[in-house]
């Protein structure tokens, strides 16, 4: 038995969709058929559902990217797992054909293996990883699943939501989003505290002022 060339390999790895050699090879969810075809590229496949988009604004319908036949519902549909799951199994023979390029536009990495790309997009790289997560990749944000590109998600939006600045008076972080009307209602009691400690002082100033001119008297 003769043992399956090169070619025979690429051929294998070869993208339902864009017919590229796979880079990061994902098969269909759906049905047993589409378990059993070729792979697809992981950002082919998102593209294709438009998964980088908010559900609402996904097609209601369409055919599985698998060739199967089956109706697919982006739009109803949460969670990517429902639409590919990893052919990690693949990603030995993936690596054969050399390093795996970042799909991202605007990123240029090329990473040495399968798994250090599934690294650089999801974000779990580590000490031994060349790149770091790629900020054209899409995620959500931990603290509130807000989806945008990871640039926006870990800078502006985090800031402006999520980080918090310490209160020196309430010995407590409050949040940069309530910082100002934070600031406003200290602002306003310390108005009123300076007018009443101006008062009281007058106060005493006043009867100790009394006290000694009838001494004097």
């Amino acid at each position: 038995m003769t043992e399956p060339n090169l070619d025979q390999i690429r051929e294998t790895l070869t993208c339902l969709i864009c017919q590229d050699l796979v880079t990061l090879p994902v098969h269909s969810m759906c049905c047993e058929q589409a378990a059993q075809m070729n792979p697809g590229c992981l950002s082919c496949v998102r593209s294709y559902y438009e998964l980088n988009k908010r559900a609402i604004d996904r097609a209601q319908h369409k055919k599985s990217w698998g060739g199967c036949g089956c109706d697919m519902y982006p739009s109803s549909a949460r969670s990517a797992s429902r639409f590919y799951t990893h052919t990690r199994q693949l990603d030995m023979m993936r690596n054969l054909f050399g390093p795996s390029k970042c799909p991202n536009e605007d990123c240029i990495v090329a990473c040495k293996t399968t798994a250090e790309l599934r690294r650089h997009l999801n974000g779990q790289v580590n000490s031994c990883d060349k790149n770091p997560a790629c900020q054209k990749a899409m995620c959500k944000c931990e603290y509130c699943g807000f989806f945008g590109k990871r640039e926006l998600v870990k800078g502006d939006h985090y800031l402006q939501n999520h980080s918090n600045i310490y209160c020196r008076l309430c010995d407590r972080q409050v949040p940069y989003k309530d910082a100002q009307y934070h600031y406003n209602y200290h602002a306003k009691h310390l108005t009123d505290f300076q007018k009443d400690f101006d008062r009281v002082k007058a106060n005493i100033c006043s009867r100790s002022n009394a006290v000694t001119t009838s001494s004097t008297a």
